[in-house]
Protein backbone atom coordinates (compact mmCIF):
# COMPACT_ATOMS: atom_id res chain seq x y z
CA UNK A 1 0.00 0.00 0.00
CA UNK A 2 3.16 1.79 1.10
CA UNK A 3 6.11 2.55 -0.09
CA UNK A 4 8.59 2.79 2.93
CA UNK A 5 12.51 3.34 2.07
CA UNK A 6 14.70 3.24 5.39
CA UNK A 7 18.39 3.78 6.00
CA UNK A 8 19.21 0.51 8.19
CA UNK A 9 18.74 -2.96 7.14
CA UNK A 10 15.22 -3.48 7.37
CA UNK A 11 13.46 -6.89 8.60
CA UNK A 12 10.46 -7.29 7.42
CA UNK A 13 7.09 -8.86 9.91
CA UNK A 14 7.42 -12.15 7.75
CA UNK A 15 11.31 -12.81 8.34
CA UNK A 16 11.12 -11.39 11.72
CA UNK A 17 8.29 -13.56 13.12
CA UNK A 18 10.68 -16.08 11.22
CA UNK A 19 13.18 -15.10 14.22
CA UNK A 20 11.04 -15.21 16.94
CA UNK A 21 10.02 -18.39 16.24
CA UNK A 22 13.39 -19.59 15.95
CA UNK A 23 14.30 -17.98 19.50
CA UNK A 24 11.05 -19.69 21.10
CA UNK A 25 11.97 -23.35 20.54
CA UNK A 26 15.36 -22.56 22.04
CA UNK A 27 13.72 -21.32 25.63
CA UNK A 28 11.35 -24.01 25.46
CA UNK A 29 8.91 -21.39 27.32
CA UNK A 30 5.80 -19.38 26.00
CA UNK A 31 5.64 -16.47 28.64
CA UNK A 32 6.63 -13.06 26.95
CA UNK A 33 9.91 -11.73 27.04
CA UNK A 34 9.21 -8.27 27.35
CA UNK A 35 7.76 -7.18 30.45
CA UNK A 36 4.63 -4.31 29.91
CA UNK A 37 6.20 -0.44 29.91
CA UNK A 38 9.60 -2.10 28.74
CA UNK A 39 10.31 0.84 26.24
CA UNK A 40 9.13 4.40 26.14
CA UNK A 41 8.91 5.45 22.41
CA UNK A 42 9.75 9.31 21.55
CA UNK A 43 8.38 9.52 17.68
CA UNK A 44 9.40 13.37 15.71
CA UNK A 45 9.12 14.40 11.80
CA UNK A 46 11.93 15.54 10.19
CA UNK A 47 10.57 16.94 7.35
CA UNK A 48 7.63 16.74 5.41
CA UNK A 49 7.15 17.14 1.63
CA UNK A 50 3.86 16.67 -0.85
CA UNK A 51 4.00 13.08 -1.08
CA UNK A 52 6.73 12.06 2.14
CA UNK A 53 7.40 11.99 5.54
CA UNK A 54 10.76 11.76 7.56
CA UNK A 55 9.87 9.98 11.05
CA UNK A 56 12.41 9.90 13.94
CA UNK A 57 11.95 7.02 16.41
CA UNK A 58 13.42 6.79 19.08
CA UNK A 59 13.08 4.41 22.59
CA UNK A 60 15.01 3.63 25.95
CA UNK A 61 15.08 0.01 25.45
CA UNK A 62 18.29 -1.95 24.50
CA UNK A 63 19.74 -1.32 21.13
CA UNK A 64 18.98 -4.56 19.88
CA UNK A 65 15.67 -4.78 20.63
CA UNK A 66 12.90 -5.68 18.29
CA UNK A 67 9.85 -3.19 17.24
CA UNK A 68 7.24 -3.03 14.48
CA UNK A 69 5.47 -0.17 13.08
CA UNK A 70 2.34 1.18 10.85
CA UNK A 71 1.79 4.17 8.30
CA UNK A 72 -2.23 4.63 7.71
CA UNK A 73 -4.53 6.89 7.22
CA UNK A 74 -6.61 5.92 9.66
CA UNK A 75 -7.25 8.53 12.30
CA UNK A 76 -9.82 6.92 14.35
CA UNK A 77 -8.95 3.68 15.29
CA UNK A 78 -7.26 2.95 18.81
CA UNK A 79 -3.67 2.48 18.18
CA UNK A 80 -3.11 -0.42 20.18
CA UNK A 81 -6.09 -2.60 18.48
CA UNK A 82 -5.55 -1.28 15.29
CA UNK A 83 -1.21 -2.03 15.24
CA UNK A 84 -2.09 -5.80 16.81
CA UNK A 85 -4.80 -6.73 14.19
CA UNK A 86 -2.37 -5.95 11.41
CA UNK A 87 0.27 -7.98 13.37
CA UNK A 88 -2.39 -10.31 13.61
CA UNK A 89 -2.96 -10.84 9.65
CA UNK A 90 0.99 -11.34 9.42
CA UNK A 91 1.92 -11.93 5.92
CA UNK A 92 -0.72 -10.81 3.77
CA UNK A 93 0.14 -6.92 5.50
CA UNK A 94 4.06 -7.01 5.19
CA UNK A 95 3.81 -3.71 2.91
CA UNK A 96 1.92 -2.05 5.94
CA UNK A 97 3.65 -3.64 9.02
CA UNK A 98 7.27 -3.71 9.05
CA UNK A 99 9.82 -4.38 11.80
CA UNK A 100 13.44 -2.87 12.86
CA UNK A 101 15.92 -2.83 15.65
CA UNK A 102 17.47 0.21 16.95
CA UNK A 103 17.27 3.06 19.19
CA UNK A 104 17.24 5.90 16.76
CA UNK A 105 16.13 5.33 13.70
CA UNK A 106 14.80 7.31 10.70
CA UNK A 107 12.37 6.30 8.50
CA UNK A 108 11.37 7.37 5.48
CA UNK A 109 7.77 7.28 3.86
CA UNK A 110 7.10 8.12 0.60
CA UNK A 111 4.14 7.93 -2.06
CA UNK A 112 1.49 10.17 -0.27
CA UNK A 113 -0.83 12.32 -1.21
CA UNK A 114 -0.42 15.97 -0.63
CA UNK A 115 -2.34 17.30 2.03
CA UNK A 116 -3.55 14.27 3.69
CA UNK A 117 -3.47 13.10 7.03
CA UNK A 118 -1.60 10.24 8.56
CA UNK A 119 -0.59 8.35 12.07
CA UNK A 120 2.78 6.48 11.90
CA UNK A 121 2.22 3.63 15.29
CA UNK A 122 4.73 1.75 16.53
CA UNK A 123 5.22 -0.49 19.26
CA UNK A 124 7.92 -2.94 20.82
CA UNK A 125 7.24 -6.65 20.07
CA UNK A 126 7.56 -9.88 22.37
CA UNK A 127 10.38 -11.73 20.74
CA UNK A 128 8.94 -15.24 21.59
CA UNK A 129 5.07 -14.73 20.58
CA UNK A 130 5.25 -11.92 18.09
CA UNK A 131 2.80 -9.76 19.64
CA UNK A 132 3.34 -5.85 20.27
CA UNK A 133 3.77 -5.19 24.11
CA UNK A 134 4.10 -1.85 26.14
CA UNK A 135 2.82 1.20 25.24
CA UNK A 136 2.06 2.13 21.67
CA UNK A 137 3.50 5.20 20.48
CA UNK A 138 1.56 7.48 18.09
CA UNK A 139 2.43 10.50 15.44
CA UNK A 140 -0.48 12.02 13.79
CA UNK A 141 0.95 14.75 10.80
CA UNK A 142 0.08 16.13 7.82
CA UNK A 143 1.92 16.51 4.35
CA UNK A 144 2.22 19.63 2.17
CA UNK A 145 -0.48 20.54 -0.18
CA UNK A 146 0.76 20.64 -3.76
CA UNK A 147 1.20 24.70 -4.41
CA UNK A 148 0.85 23.86 -8.28
CA UNK A 149 -2.85 23.50 -7.93
CA UNK A 150 -5.42 25.74 -6.57
CA UNK A 151 -9.14 24.74 -7.04
CA UNK A 152 -12.31 27.06 -6.02
CA UNK A 153 -14.21 26.23 -2.94
CA UNK A 154 -17.73 26.15 -3.58
CA UNK A 155 -18.56 25.94 -0.19
CA UNK A 156 -17.35 29.73 -0.19
CA UNK A 157 -19.42 32.79 -1.51
CA UNK A 158 -18.01 36.69 -1.93
CA UNK A 159 -21.33 39.64 -2.66
CA UNK A 160 -20.55 43.05 -2.78
CA UNK A 161 -22.82 44.87 -0.65
CA UNK A 162 -23.41 48.62 -0.34
CA UNK A 163 -20.82 51.61 -0.29
CA UNK A 164 -21.13 53.08 3.28
CA UNK A 165 -18.95 55.54 5.45
CA UNK A 166 -17.05 55.11 8.23
CA UNK A 167 -18.40 56.92 11.48
CA UNK A 168 -15.01 57.04 13.01
CA UNK A 169 -12.70 58.54 10.02
CA UNK A 170 -15.93 59.69 7.57
CA UNK A 171 -14.01 57.60 4.95
CA UNK A 172 -16.11 56.30 2.08
CA UNK A 173 -15.73 51.76 2.43
CA UNK A 174 -16.63 49.18 -0.32
CA UNK A 175 -18.58 46.11 1.70
CA UNK A 176 -17.79 42.71 1.16
CA UNK A 177 -19.63 39.96 2.54
CA UNK A 178 -17.68 36.40 2.14
CA UNK A 179 -19.89 33.48 3.23
CA UNK A 180 -18.65 29.95 4.13
CA UNK A 181 -20.41 26.57 4.89
CA UNK A 182 -16.73 25.01 5.99
CA UNK A 183 -14.35 25.48 9.17
CA UNK A 184 -11.69 26.48 6.80
CA UNK A 185 -9.38 29.48 7.46
CA UNK A 186 -9.23 32.09 4.91
CA UNK A 187 -7.84 35.88 3.85
CA UNK A 188 -9.72 38.34 1.94
CA UNK A 189 -8.44 40.08 -1.29
CA UNK A 190 -9.04 42.40 -3.66
CA UNK A 191 -7.00 43.56 -6.58
CA UNK A 192 -7.82 46.06 -9.53
CA UNK A 193 -8.16 43.28 -13.09
CA UNK A 194 -5.66 45.39 -14.18
CA UNK A 195 -3.07 44.70 -11.58
CA UNK A 196 -3.50 41.13 -11.66
CA UNK A 197 -2.83 41.38 -15.50
CA UNK A 198 0.36 43.18 -15.62
CA UNK A 199 1.88 42.00 -12.42
CA UNK A 200 1.25 38.50 -12.06
CA UNK A 201 -0.08 37.56 -15.76
CA UNK A 202 -3.05 36.00 -14.25
CA UNK A 203 -0.76 33.70 -12.55
CA UNK A 204 -2.76 32.77 -9.31
CA UNK A 205 -0.22 30.73 -7.41
CA UNK A 206 2.13 33.90 -8.11
CA UNK A 207 -0.45 36.52 -6.71
CA UNK A 208 -1.23 34.39 -3.76
CA UNK A 209 1.94 33.13 -2.48
CA UNK A 210 2.60 37.37 -3.14
CA UNK A 211 -0.39 38.48 -0.98
CA UNK A 212 0.60 35.27 1.26
CA UNK A 213 4.12 36.65 2.06
CA UNK A 214 3.06 40.35 2.01
CA UNK A 215 2.19 39.41 6.19
CA UNK A 216 5.39 39.15 7.32
CA UNK A 217 4.54 36.51 9.60
CA UNK A 218 6.94 32.32 9.03
CA UNK A 219 5.29 29.56 8.24
CA UNK A 220 4.11 27.81 11.62
CA UNK A 221 3.74 31.17 13.35
CA UNK A 222 0.97 31.83 15.88
CA UNK A 223 0.43 35.22 14.45
CA UNK A 224 -1.59 33.32 11.24
CA UNK A 225 -4.08 32.64 13.76
CA UNK A 226 -4.51 36.36 14.18
CA UNK A 227 -5.22 37.82 10.62
CA UNK A 228 -7.34 34.56 9.10
CA UNK A 229 -11.30 34.35 9.03
CA UNK A 230 -13.76 31.40 8.79
CA UNK A 231 -17.37 31.24 8.40
CA UNK A 232 -19.45 33.95 7.53
CA UNK A 233 -17.80 37.35 7.74
CA UNK A 234 -17.94 41.48 6.38
CA UNK A 235 -15.23 42.52 4.46
CA UNK A 236 -14.78 46.58 4.31
CA UNK A 237 -12.44 47.86 1.87
CA UNK A 238 -11.50 51.26 1.73
CA UNK A 239 -13.34 52.50 -1.44
CA UNK A 240 -12.51 51.22 -4.40
CA UNK A 241 -11.26 53.20 -7.73
CA UNK A 242 -13.67 52.79 -10.81
CA UNK A 243 -12.53 49.98 -13.35
CA UNK A 244 -12.58 45.82 -13.46
CA UNK A 245 -11.60 44.29 -10.30
CA UNK A 246 -11.73 41.13 -8.69
CA UNK A 247 -12.32 39.83 -5.14
CA UNK A 248 -10.36 36.47 -3.63
CA UNK A 249 -11.17 34.01 -0.42
CA UNK A 250 -7.58 33.14 -0.28
CA UNK A 251 -7.38 29.70 1.75
CA UNK A 252 -4.69 29.77 4.41
CA UNK A 253 -4.61 27.37 7.41
CA UNK A 254 -3.82 28.27 10.63
CA UNK A 255 0.01 27.29 10.42
CA UNK A 256 0.15 30.07 7.20
CA UNK A 257 0.26 27.43 4.53
CA UNK A 258 -2.08 28.27 1.24
CA UNK A 259 -4.87 25.79 1.31
CA UNK A 260 -5.32 25.24 -2.19
CA UNK A 261 -9.17 26.22 -2.24
CA UNK A 262 -10.05 29.78 -3.33
CA UNK A 263 -13.27 31.63 -4.50
CA UNK A 264 -13.53 34.77 -6.77
CA UNK A 265 -15.62 37.55 -7.47
CA UNK A 266 -15.39 39.69 -10.85
CA UNK A 267 -17.39 42.84 -10.53
CA UNK A 268 -16.85 46.56 -12.22
CA UNK A 269 -16.85 49.69 -10.07
CA UNK A 270 -19.21 52.58 -11.72
CA UNK A 271 -17.33 55.72 -11.58
CA UNK A 272 -18.73 58.29 -9.71
CA UNK A 273 -20.41 61.58 -11.43
CA UNK A 274 -18.04 64.47 -9.99
CA UNK A 275 -19.48 67.16 -7.48
CA UNK A 276 -19.21 70.74 -7.68
CA UNK A 277 -17.21 70.55 -4.62
CA UNK A 278 -14.99 68.09 -6.08
CA UNK A 279 -14.72 69.96 -9.37
CA UNK A 280 -13.32 73.13 -7.40
CA UNK A 281 -9.57 72.17 -6.70
CA UNK A 282 -9.39 71.09 -10.53
CA UNK A 283 -7.36 73.89 -12.72
CA UNK A 284 -3.63 75.85 -12.28
CA UNK A 285 -2.83 76.90 -8.96
CA UNK A 286 0.23 79.99 -8.23
CA UNK A 287 1.38 78.40 -5.12
CA UNK A 288 3.39 81.11 -2.82
CA UNK A 289 5.07 82.12 0.38
CA UNK A 290 5.49 84.91 2.23
CA UNK A 291 8.25 85.72 0.25
CA UNK A 292 6.08 85.35 -2.85
CA UNK A 293 5.77 83.16 -6.11
CA UNK A 294 7.16 80.00 -6.32
CA UNK A 295 5.45 78.19 -9.27
CA UNK A 296 2.33 77.01 -10.69
CA UNK A 297 0.57 73.43 -10.11
CA UNK A 298 -1.85 71.79 -12.05
CA UNK A 299 -4.57 69.91 -10.36
CA UNK A 300 -6.67 67.54 -12.72
CA UNK A 301 -8.99 64.98 -12.32
CA UNK A 302 -8.04 61.39 -11.51
CA UNK A 303 -10.63 59.44 -9.74
CA UNK A 304 -13.87 61.46 -9.36
CA UNK A 305 -14.76 62.54 -5.63
CA UNK A 306 -11.82 60.99 -4.64
CA UNK A 307 -8.12 61.57 -6.22
CA UNK A 308 -6.68 64.26 -8.18
CA UNK A 309 -3.40 63.99 -10.31
CA UNK A 310 -1.03 67.04 -9.20
CA UNK A 311 1.57 68.45 -12.05
CA UNK A 312 4.31 70.87 -11.04
CA UNK A 313 4.68 70.44 -7.87
CA UNK A 314 8.70 72.26 -6.99
CA UNK A 315 9.68 71.73 -10.92
CA UNK A 316 8.29 69.99 -13.56
CA UNK A 317 12.07 68.27 -13.89
CA UNK A 318 13.54 66.55 -10.88
CA UNK A 319 16.06 64.71 -10.49
CA UNK A 320 16.62 64.88 -14.51
CA UNK A 321 13.03 63.34 -15.14
CA UNK A 322 9.97 65.07 -15.89
CA UNK A 323 7.46 65.39 -13.55
CA UNK A 324 4.42 66.46 -15.79
CA UNK A 325 5.02 62.37 -16.77
CA UNK A 326 2.07 60.34 -15.37
CA UNK A 327 4.69 58.00 -14.16
CA UNK A 328 5.99 60.96 -11.67
CA UNK A 329 2.75 62.32 -10.59
CA UNK A 330 1.72 62.66 -6.85
CA UNK A 331 -2.24 61.63 -6.33
CA UNK A 332 -3.35 63.93 -3.54
CA UNK A 333 -6.95 63.26 -1.77
CA UNK A 334 -10.29 64.56 -1.78
CA UNK A 335 -12.40 64.55 1.03
CA UNK A 336 -15.72 64.32 0.42
CA UNK A 337 -17.00 65.02 3.32
CA UNK A 338 -15.34 68.24 4.38
CA UNK A 339 -14.39 69.15 0.98
CA UNK A 340 -10.67 69.85 2.18
CA UNK A 341 -7.80 68.32 -0.18
CA UNK A 342 -5.06 66.70 1.45
CA UNK A 343 -1.39 66.11 0.25
CA UNK A 344 -0.29 62.38 1.34
CA UNK A 345 2.96 60.78 1.49
CA UNK A 346 3.32 57.83 -1.50
CA UNK A 347 5.33 55.50 -3.90
CA UNK A 348 4.99 57.15 -6.84
CA UNK A 349 7.18 55.19 -9.36
CA UNK A 350 10.41 53.01 -9.75
CA UNK A 351 12.49 54.21 -12.92
CA UNK A 352 15.58 53.50 -14.83
CA UNK A 353 18.50 56.13 -15.03
CA UNK A 354 21.49 53.79 -16.87
CA UNK A 355 21.75 50.91 -15.06
CA UNK A 356 19.90 52.61 -11.91
CA UNK A 357 16.51 51.61 -10.82
CA UNK A 358 15.62 54.54 -9.22
CA UNK A 359 12.21 54.47 -6.78
CA UNK A 360 10.37 57.74 -6.35
CA UNK A 361 8.45 58.85 -3.05
CA UNK A 362 6.51 62.14 -2.90
CA UNK A 363 6.94 62.61 0.71
CA UNK A 364 7.75 64.72 3.77
CA UNK A 365 10.23 66.53 5.92
CA UNK A 366 10.22 67.27 9.83
CA UNK A 367 12.54 68.37 12.32
CA UNK A 368 14.04 67.04 15.67
CA UNK A 369 17.24 68.32 16.08
CA UNK A 370 18.00 67.92 12.60
CA UNK A 371 15.64 67.43 9.25
CA UNK A 372 14.66 63.94 8.77
CA UNK A 373 12.61 62.78 6.03
CA UNK A 374 9.46 60.48 5.62
CA UNK A 375 10.90 57.50 4.53
CA UNK A 376 9.21 54.27 2.36
CA UNK A 377 8.09 52.97 5.93
CA UNK A 378 5.99 56.21 6.06
CA UNK A 379 3.17 56.15 3.35
CA UNK A 380 -0.54 57.03 2.72
CA UNK A 381 0.22 59.72 5.66
CA UNK A 382 -1.85 63.07 5.40
CA UNK A 383 0.91 65.52 5.01
CA UNK A 384 -1.08 68.42 4.82
CA UNK A 385 -4.72 69.98 4.75
CA UNK A 386 -5.39 72.77 1.69
CA UNK A 387 -8.33 74.39 2.77
CA UNK A 388 -10.35 77.32 0.43
CA UNK A 389 -10.11 80.93 1.95
CA UNK A 390 -11.84 83.08 -0.01
CA UNK A 391 -15.73 82.49 -0.97
CA UNK A 392 -15.46 82.71 -4.54
CA UNK A 393 -13.05 79.52 -3.90
CA UNK A 394 -10.28 81.13 -5.67
CA UNK A 395 -7.40 81.36 -2.78
CA UNK A 396 -6.37 78.22 -0.90
CA UNK A 397 -3.94 78.09 1.96
CA UNK A 398 -1.60 74.81 2.28
CA UNK A 399 -1.81 73.80 6.01
CA UNK A 400 1.03 71.54 7.38
CA UNK A 401 -0.52 68.33 9.65
CA UNK A 402 1.56 66.48 12.15
CA UNK A 403 3.77 63.06 12.16
CA UNK A 404 3.24 60.96 15.38
CA UNK A 405 6.01 58.93 16.32
CA UNK A 406 6.57 57.49 19.44
CA UNK A 407 4.06 59.65 21.33
CA UNK A 408 6.17 62.19 19.80
CA UNK A 409 4.25 64.39 17.61
CA UNK A 410 6.45 66.17 14.93
CA UNK A 411 4.73 69.21 12.03
CA UNK A 412 5.48 68.56 8.50
CA UNK A 413 7.74 71.24 7.47
CA UNK A 414 7.84 70.61 3.72
CA UNK A 415 6.71 68.27 1.11
CA UNK A 416 9.16 67.16 -1.35
CA UNK A 417 10.47 64.49 -4.04
CA UNK A 418 12.83 61.45 -2.51
CA UNK A 419 14.55 59.22 -4.75
CA UNK A 420 16.52 56.18 -3.66
CA UNK A 421 18.84 54.46 -6.24
CA UNK A 422 20.32 51.11 -5.79
CA UNK A 423 23.89 52.57 -6.17
CA UNK A 424 23.72 56.15 -4.40
CA UNK A 425 22.24 57.17 -0.98
CA UNK A 426 18.53 58.38 -1.32
CA UNK A 427 18.24 62.42 -2.33
CA UNK A 428 15.24 64.92 -1.61
CA UNK A 429 14.84 67.37 -4.38
CA UNK A 430 16.46 71.20 -3.27
CA UNK A 431 15.10 73.50 -1.56
CA UNK A 432 11.40 72.33 -1.08
CA UNK A 433 9.26 75.40 0.15
CA UNK A 434 8.51 75.61 3.56
CA UNK A 435 4.36 74.88 4.70
CA UNK A 436 2.05 76.92 5.04
CA UNK A 437 1.55 77.72 1.51
CA UNK A 438 -0.45 79.75 -0.53
CA UNK A 439 -2.67 79.01 -3.29
CA UNK A 440 -4.30 81.61 -6.04
CA UNK A 441 -6.60 79.88 -8.70
CA UNK A 442 -4.65 81.00 -12.42
CA UNK A 443 -7.79 79.41 -14.33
Amino acid sequence: MYNIIKTDVILKLVVALSIFSFIGCQKQTDEPTIQKDYATFMLDVDKLTLESANIRVRHNGPSDMVWVYMHTEDMESDAALLIREKVADQLELTEEILAERGQNKSLKVVNLQPKCHYRFICSAIDEVTGVPCGEVAELKFRTRRDPSVFERNDSWKISLGDRFVNNEDQMEYDNFICESDDEQTYVFLALKDSDFDHYYNRDLRALFEDYQSSFGFEEGSSKWKTVLSSGDITWPEQRLRSGDWIAYMVGIDTDGELSGMYQALEFNVKAETPTEEYKRWIGTWAVSNSDGFLFNIEIIPSESNMWYCLSGWESTNIFGFDTNDPALMPELFFDKATGKMFFVSQYLNTLTSGTDAIDFYFTGTFTYGSTYVLGDEVLNLRMAETIFVASDYTEAMIKSLDFVTSGMSFPIESICYMYYSGSQPSAISLAPPTIPLSMHKVE
